[in-house]
């Protein structure tokens, strides 16, 4: 009876003999361009590939590289380190096409399932000739590093019209910046002014300034009233200022938990082992929770759930993730389709 095991027919096409090394590559390469998606259920099966894999290592292919990527340990990546953001999955991406001569207008991601979307400005190109230029280099990079569980859409990018007075709007943005930074900063509040504390509303004569006080701060009315007056002086056409109070140790704290429960899930997308399906996150009472959904219809093994576990606490661990941290206090869970979790990292 003929053998129905897949990997016995793959161990089959992967030896090498000295006289079918060009027909190997050939096979290998053409039937990587037939397939975006790999799915392997027994982890039997990786072993063996890996052993093949050393064995054809000269013949790489994103063929074997799905195959070694379930095996891939989690990389938790900070956004930012000693200052300076760090190379992330969109990023090496826009790199990627760039590199190709594409002039790129955006790169993004969004889950459930897992999708890349690169959009393009084509100018004399056409959106034919991209996919050809491009599909094979992004797919050979995604699995190279892991992301095996994906749709790759490149698209053309919409082009964006013109709105007249546009340029008059961002001057007077700028100027009314410049008034309420300058203000804060009088009365001993620089850090507080640079938390986006000025927006603008409508336009010509009927534009509103919009600004978000802190709500520790016991001159508010004394600082609106001097926005005003330089506004006046300045005689910047503004029809009115408008105040919102907010907390903004609470806004401080969500916006460094934004970037933590992101480098966190940024860390498993993509990858069909985790099969993540979605984020949010919420800060309450002091405490940040975040919850990371996926479309698993029951626990992960053990073995991977302790990986999760730690490469997260090794993440936390970092200098960078502890200065983002501080002193809060935080529960991280993961959920299964059903939002019953099967994870929980905490430090209380």
């Amino acid at each position: 009876m003929k053998s129905t095991d897949p990997f016995k027919e793959l161990e089959e096409q992967l030896k090498v003999t000295d006289g079918s090394t060009e027909q190997l590559r050939s096979k290998i390469m053409k039937s990587t361009n037939e397939k975006k998606k790999i799915y392997f259920k027994k982890y039997v099966w990786i072993a063996i590939a890996c052993i093949l894999f050393l064995v054809i290592s000269p013949f790489y292919s994103t063929t074997m590289a799905s195959i070694v990527a379930k095996v891939l340990p989690i990389t938790i990546t900070p956004q930012i380190s000693d200052g300076e953001p760090n190379p992330n999955l969109t990023s090496d991406l826009f790199k990627l096409v760039k590199k190709e001569g594409y002039r790129v207008s955006s790169v993004g991601t969004t889950p459930s399932p897992f999708t890349i979307q690169v959009s393009l400005h084509l100018g004399d190109s056409t959106l034919k000739q991209a996919k050809e230029d491009l599909e094979s280099k992004i797919t050979n990079y995604l699995y190279e590093n892991g992301y095996d569980d994906y749709e790759l859409k490149i698209i053309k990018a919409p082009e964006v019209p013109s709105h007249e007075g546009s340029d008059d709007l961002n001057k007077k943005y700028d100027q009314v910046r410049e008034v309420v930074k300058g203000v804060f900063a009088f009365y001993g509040y620089a850090e507080e002014a640079e938390y986006e504390l000025a927006g603008l509303k409508g336009t010509g004569d009927s534009t509103i300034v919009t600004i978000d006080m802190p709500d520790h701060i016991d001159e508010s009315k004394e600082i609106i009233a001097d926005i005003e007056k330089e506004i006046e002086r300045q005689n910047l056409d503004v029809k009115d200022v408008q105040v919102d109070s907010f907390n903004l140790k609470h806004r401080q704290q969500d916006n460094r938990w934004s970037m933590i429960s992101s480098d966190i899930y940024d860390g498993m997308a993509g990858k069909s082992t985790y099969q993540l399906a979605g984020l949010s996150y919420q800060v309450k009472d002091g405490h940040s929770y975040v919850w990371i959904k996926t479309d698993l219809d029951k626990p992960l093994p053990q073995e991977q759930i302790e990986e999760i576990k730690k490469a997260i606490q090794d993440y936390l661990a970092l200098p960078e993730t502890k200065e983002q941290i501080r002193d809060d206090e935080y529960t991280i869970e993961f959920l299964l389709g059903n939002g019953k979790s099967f994870v929980e990292i905490t430090n209380q």
